[in-house]
């Protein structure tokens, strides 16, 4: 806005800045409203202390001592607006189709200031986005005690870059990580990386039946096999929770080997000895 003053014998304007209005949610501005909250990019929500006191624990309607006070929070108005539609009597959101840039600020909430209404919702679809998202689900899983949660997410994680993960964990998870990743590690040792006694693992090993020693007939498919498959598994402890891109003979170049009998059951053997050996490893939630 502009104001005019003299100086000397000349009207002088000059521009100030008018004091803007403060935005208010649409959704969120009762008449009777007798506390106000403003978000982190300045947005006012006028809402009722006492459905704040009946659907919560963590706001804080109890410490505002006047209804002009203007309680500000972190919360950015978008996932304020989604929190306060909890705390109504009126059909919840399903959250079905909530991105999850908005949803994990809203789960974070809801956590943070245990909105009830909200808790199991968010807890459901952030178990929805374990395939999109494992890390940060598991972040949020550890944070807010739900164990059974981190245990089904962390295999996942072992197949992602390990560089990666340490990054996006917080401090206090990096250290049960890594003892997490050093038990897949050795049975990534122990059974993967190790020769197997196959059709002719290593040339022709002599096999005992009951006091005397037979040999067995030569396999030409075994040793090509047994390179290809030695391969995938030398890629790293990432390949392990998915056996079926390693032992699949249905894939390629496996899909190329006419492959025998014995090939077979000795592929079964192997892939089950690992998977034996997986899931003896603890849960990653053992290591917290």
């Amino acid at each position: 806005m502009y104001f005019y003053h003299h100086a000397g014998n000349t009207l002088q304007a000059s521009f100030v800045n008018a004091p803007m209005e403060p935005l208010v949610n649409s959704r969120f501005d009762f008449a009777d409203a007798d506390v106000t909250f403003k978000s982190s990019d300045g947005v006012l929500f006028r809402v009722h202390r006492k459905n704040l006191e009946v659907c919560t624990e963590g706001f804080p309607p109890s410490e505002v001592s006047s209804e002009g006070e203007v309680v500000e929070l972190t919360e950015a108005s978008v996932t304020l607006e989604i929190l306060f539609q909890f705390m109504y009597p009126h059909r919840h959101p399903a959250l079905d189709t909530t991105p999850f840039e908005v949803l994990e600020p809203l789960a974070e909430a809801a956590e943070k200031y245990q909105v009830f209404p909200a808790m199991n919702i968010c807890h459901i679809r952030m178990r929805d986005m374990v395939n999109e998202h494992p890390v940060e689900v598991a972040v949020y899983a550890t944070k807010h005690d739900y164990p059974y949660l981190v245990s089904e997410v962390a295999p996942m994680m072992i197949a992602m870059d390990s560089v990666k993960i340490v990054e996006m964990l917080p401090q206090n998870l990096i250290l049960p990580w890594v003892r997490y990743v050093k038990e897949w590690a050795t049975v990534h040792q122990n059974h993967a990386i190790t020769l197997p006694i196959g059709c002719t693992a290593v040339g022709h090993s002599p096999r005992r039946v009951g006091n005397s020693i037979s040999y067995p007939s030569h396999c030409d498919t075994w040793p090509k096999l047994l390179v290809t498959i030695l391969q995938r598994l030398g890629r790293g402890v990432h390949v392990l929770p998915s056996p079926d891109e390693v032992f699949n003979p249905s894939t390629p170049p496996l899909d190329m080997f006419q492959l025998q009998s014995c090939c077979m059951e000795e592929l079964r053997t192997w892939r089950s000895q690992i998977e034996v050996a997986i899931g003896q490893i603890p849960k990653f939630c053992t290591f917290l």
